[in-house]
């Protein structure tokens, strides 16, 4: 795969549950240079698992930032993802790359709750295997309901922006390990394969990466306001703002030795963050069975989560996988937070088969 280069400024918009994240940036020989980055916070009832509520609202909010960080780039890369796109790991039997959708199609058939004429769909080569004396194809397949893509399509024409491309964002974070080589100066990712965890406001995105290909991926509808949702229900005395004061200050790995209010709020995370990884250590042994070879080499955290002290002790201590939250890529050039704008920054990628 060789990388697309931009000249022109390009804008990737990741849209999230409580925000969406808007990167400004070009392609530049091996580089990703991000020149702007920020966030739009989206009130309540305007946006949720990837439904546009709201859609006047939203452009509302869009042009106002995209006005007041003095964006000029009208060219979009669009970012999604959602509890309602499906993906499949199917096996195949090697056929002619021109015969795959067909064969796609007939197992989809029985996979799918509505027919397949409601969804995009495509597919990434995931790799090849004999199986029985028999060559096999593994593919990973991904369906995003017609109406999510026409949806957003339309979103970003009524800001009076050019979309070129939605991408799933499995794919975008897989994009951008890809052409990058190691992560925080120091793990190299090359023949690596790698966990990705973004662990967002609304959900838990877990893909599983390697050399660029997205091998696995699933959504886990746990995230943020999961533990605000919980802590609130119990403890009406603390507010949004501290807790999440509270998690930048309190070392969650730690032993609780003396229950008081605020220890109690460590816990009650650490007990869901606990039901959390038994979700993801499910999807990790699905993934071991598949190939007796699998492996995962690095856990990467992203999102609002990971900078919570304390957490990639949690994980490494869980999975015995070192763990490490996103901060730095030798590829990409930016003064922004990479964890929370990751997403975006892969948007900006396009890749193409060299012949």
């Amino acid at each position: 795969m060789k990388l697309q280069l931009f000249r022109k400024k390009i804008l990737s918009i990741d849209f999230g549950g409580n925000e969406i994240k808007i990167v400004e940036g070009q392609v530049v020989n091996k580089n990703i240079n991000i020149h702007k980055a920020f966030t739009v916070k989206l009130p309540n009832n305007l946006y949720n698992d990837g439904e546009i509520l709201d859609l006047n609202a939203i452009v509302s909010l869009i042009r106002d930032s995209l006005k007041a960080n003095k964006v000029k780039s009208d060219i979009v890369h669009g970012v999604i993802n959602s509890s309602k796109i499906i993906t499949r790991n199917l096996t195949i039997p090697e056929v002619p790359e021109n015969d795959i959708p067909s064969l796609i199609k007939y197992q989809l058939d029985e996979l799918l709750p509505a027919p397949i004429t409601d969804f995009i769909t495509d597919y990434l080569l995931v790799g090849k295997r004999r199986e029985d004396g028999v060559e096999k194809i593994d593919i990973l397949v991904i369906c995003i309901p017609n109406q999510m893509v026409l949806d957003h399509f339309e979103l970003i024409k009524a800001i009076g922006l050019k979309p070129l491309v939605l991408d799933y964002q499995g794919n975008s974070v897989a994009k951008l390990l890809e052409i990058n080589s190691s992560i925080n100066e120091f793990y190299n990712i090359r023949d690596m394969t790698v966990a990705s965890i973004d662990l967002g406001y609304c959900n838990c995105k877990l893909n599983i990466i390697k050399n660029g290909k997205l091998l696995l991926t699933r959504v886990i509808t746990k995230g943020v306001s999961t533990i605000l949702g919980s802590l609130k229900s119990e403890l009406d005395s603390f507010e949004e703002n501290r807790i999440e004061e509270l998690l930048q200050d309190v070392d969650i790995s730690h032993d609780i030795e003396e229950l008081n209010e605020e220890t109690s709020v460590i816990f009650q995370v650490r007990s869901i963050i606990e039901d959390l990884l038994e979700e993801i250590s499910m999807i990790f042994r699905f993934y071991f069975t598949r190939d007796w070879g699998n492996a995962i080499n690095y856990i990467v955290l992203q999102g609002g989560l990971s900078n919570v002290i304390g957490i990639e002790n949690l994980f490494s201590n869980y999975f015995n996988i070192p763990t490490l939250t996103l901060k730095k890529l030798d590829n990409v050039r930016t003064k922004y937070d990479i964890s929370k704008f990751s997403n975006a920054i892969g948007g900006l990628i396009r890749l193409y088969e060299v012949l």
